[in-house]
Parts: C-alpha cells; sequence; structure tokens
C-alpha cells in the first residue's frame, strides 16, 4: 500500500489558512487572525507514528487549547478521541510544541481554541483480509470479534489493532484498553487470536494485512 499522508490538519496547515476559530466563555464566538496569534511563532507539522502509519490507522482528532502570556500552549486536552491513542497522544504532543506571540490579548482573556488533526491516507481503500465466519474459538467472556469496528473501547467492548499473518492468523495484536483492566484486554488479545482472517477474492484494491475491530463483551 502507497502510505502516504493525505491530510493533517494541525496548526501548520491552519496557518496557511490565516484564521482560527477560537471560544472564549466571556466573549463568546469569535473569529481571530491568526496572522495576529502566530507572528514568528513556532508550530512543526505533528509527525503521523510509524506504528500508526504500519497498521494503516486513520482518524480525526480534535483538541482545545489555551495561550499562556508567554506564547507557550496551556492546558492542551482532547475534546474528541480520534479512538486511537496512539494518535490523540500524536496530536496533544504536537500542539503542545507550538509557540505564539508573547502577551496576546487571547492569554488575557482566557481564550479556548478548538483544533482539528486530520490523519489520513490518500490511498483508495484497501482491501483488509476479512474474517472468517465461525472460526473464533467460543468464549466465557466474549461474544464476537466485529471487525472494521473503529469505536473506542468501552464497558461493551475493546478495540484491537493487528497484522495478519499468511496463515490467516493475527500477529502483532496491539488493545486500545480505554481504562478496561489489563488482564481483560490480554483476555481480548488471545481471544482475537484463535480468529482466522482471509481475502475476499472479489474484493477490489490493493491488498494490505492489517486488521482492526472490536471484541464485543458478553453481557
Amino acid at each position: 500500500m502507497n502510505k502516504k499522508l493525505f491530510a493533517v490538519a494541525a496548526v501548520a496547515v491552519v496557518i496557511a489558512a490565516l484564521n482560527l476559530v477560537p471560544r472564549s466563555a466571556q466573549s463568546g464566538p469569535q473569529r481571530a487572525p491568526l496572522q495576529a496569534l502566530v507572528g514568528g511563532a513556532s508550530c512543526v507539522q505533528p509527525q503521523w507514528p510509524a506504528e500508526a502509519r504500519r497498521y494503516e490507522i486513520e482518524g480525526a482528532t480534535t483538541v482545545r487549547f489555551e495561550i499562556g502570556a508567554d506564547g507557550a500552549v496551556l492546558r492542551p486536552a482532547i475534546t474528541r478521541s480520534s479512538g486511537w491513542k496512539i494518535l490523540d497522544d500524536a496530536a496533544l504532543n504536537s500542539i503542545a510544541q507550538c509557540r505564539f506571540q508573547p502577551n496576546l490579548p487571547a492569554a488575557r482573556d482566557g481564550t479556548v481554541f478548538p483544533l482539528q488533526y486530520v490523519w489520513k491516507f490518500d490511498d483508495a481503500p484497501a482491501a483488509r483480509p476479512l474474517l472468517v465466519h465461525g472460526s473464533c474459538h467460543p468464549s466465557p467472556r466474549f461474544a464476537a470479534f466485529h471487525e472494521a469496528d473503529p469505536r473506542p473501547s468501552g464497558k461493551d467492548g475493546i478495540l484491537l489493532r493487528f497484522l495478519v499473518n499468511a496463515e490467516g492468523a493475527p500477529v502483532r495484536i496491539v488493545a486500545e484498553a480505554g481504562g478496561q483492566p489489563p488482564e481483560l484486554a490480554a483476555q481480548a488479545v488471545e481471544y482475537l487470536q484463535s480468529c482466522r482472517f482471509a481475502h475476499d477474492p472479489k474484493a477490489k484494491g490493493e491488498r494490505t494485512d492489517t486488521g482492526f475491530g472490536r471484541v464485543v463483551l458478553r453481557h
């Protein structure tokens, strides 16, 4: 798969757009010209984690942040997760490294700025390996594996990403535990190891060996 970056909408990209939409509790929604905020500021293009590229993980992370009197970013936080901790962490790390002009009015007013990072490849959708029906071993803890379900881990399931080897077995499985106990995440990985995957010979698109989905807990 030709893993070129399609878009990472970060501060460096927003700078090119010359505007940023802040939200302030004191004055309500307003539009601040980015030139006034940035000046000689430094905002590097976020680095797409190598592990995320290998697993072909995509998503969109929305963050919020404030600007300190010295131009440093204050209180960066995730307001909407991509579903993948590895991407969310990369977004937070990127915005935390930005530096704006010192003594901005936005720093005095406590303006909160939203920003979205979009992690996406420019390739056509990949032909991922599909779950072989009935291949997962029965489990007293887990009801099923739902492939290509990117919802974050929660009370009803655990999000997993993995590679599929030549025999159709999932390998190098990574659990996005999402607050679930490590023991349960490890059991979800073990459950997925019993499943088998294969490519649909009729599927279009370049084949990939990456997969993801949720192991669903029994109620």
